[in-house]
């Protein structure tokens, strides 16, 4: 196990930093909130179901790369990088619509760390 985590830590990081942000948006509500353009998009970032997604898919990663279940890690870290992909665009849209933020570079940068993940991982 513990040579699994050593060789996995990229991947547990990335879970891990999946799963804290669908909790930290658990406990701040209307964080993604904006009332200008792009509103309907950004603000279904800040639901329920978003954290909902952003929970299961960062605790289901960790448990795959703690267990080997690699078949459902290949899927998991495929739904890790839509919803990073999402939320890129959500704070991209942001900062269009005239809310400077710099949230849309570090979820670009987390999301080339996760197909950079999906690319040298083997998944075997």
């Amino acid at each position: 196990m513990k040579a699994r985590i050593y060789k996995n830590a990229l991947g547990l990081i990335l879970g891990g930093q999946t799963l804290l942000f669908g909790l930290f948006l658990l406990f701040h509500k209307n964080f993604m909130e904006t009332k200008g353009a792009y509103a309907t998009f950004t603000n279904v970032m800040d639901d329920g179901h978003a954290t909902a997604i952003l929970l299961v898919v960062g605790a289901l990663y960790i448990l795959c790369v703690l267990f080997g279940w690699n078949k459902l890690r290949r899927w998991a870290v495929v739904g890790m990088s839509f919803i990073w992909l999402v939320f890129f665009v959500a704070f991209l849209l942001r900062e269009l619509g005239g809310y400077p933020n710099s949230g849309w570079i570090f979820t670009l940068g987390l999301n080339l760390a996760i197909i950079y993940e999906a690319v040298k991982e083997d998944f075997e």
